[in-house]
């Protein structure tokens, strides 16, 4: 269904109804998918497991648009369509990662608004999607380094693109299913 995402990750909880094991709401009990190895070959497939890693991913939404990036050529799953965000630091808060992640990899400066969804990805990490707010006038410049290119996508453009990241499809279906805690439901 998602790629190379073996099927049993994908089992409904009983907790929320077409809910994929290991993501839900903010605020609701995390259901554990179990996995706790993903085998690793290169840069496109993911890292092993690492106990206790945390990621926070920005979702940024200008009128029917999300703001998406295509990952640079020089980092884990190069060439991706995703989500802006990155790995939480130790003491970090998921709010100050995610104001920090923007201004490293887009130069921007965003308002965290609220946790709108939890995810667990397939090889342990813990996602956190922030809804957050950006001023219209702005627009991002990326880091090179980290993000080849940005896109405001509408949801026809976003499931239409080649080379998702696996974790983007997950939240828009979890989004579309009324799963996500955001102002605007997308259908």
């Amino acid at each position: 269904m998602f790629g190379s995402i073996p099927d049993h990750h994908f089992m409904a909880s009983t907790m929320l109804p077409r809910v994929r094991l290991g993501y839900r709401l903010c605020g609701s009990r995390s259901v554990s998918s179990g996995s706790n190895h993903w085998p690793s070959r290169d840069m496109n497939t993911p890292k092993p497991f690492v106990k206790g890693k945390r990621g926070v991913v920005g979702v940024m939404i200008r009128g029917e648009r999300l703001l998406t990036i295509r990952r640079s050529q020089h980092v884990t799953a190069p060439g991706k369509l995703c989500l802006p965000g990155g790995t939480i630091e130790v003491g970090e808060s998921e709010q100050q990662a995610l104001i920090r992640e923007m201004r490293e990899e887009l130069s921007i400066d965003v308002m965290p608004m609220r946790c709108c969804w939890r995810s667990v990805t397939p090889w342990g990490t813990k996602l956190a999607f922030w809804w957050a707010s950006l001023d219209e006038q702005i627009d991002p410049v990326p880091d090179l380094a980290e993000v080849a290119a940005y896109h405001w996508m509408n949801l026809d453009e976003i499931l239409h693109a080649s080379d998702v990241l696996p974790s983007l499809p997950r939240f828009l279906d979890a989004w579309r299913e009324g799963e996500v805690d955001l102002p605007i439901l997308w259908r």
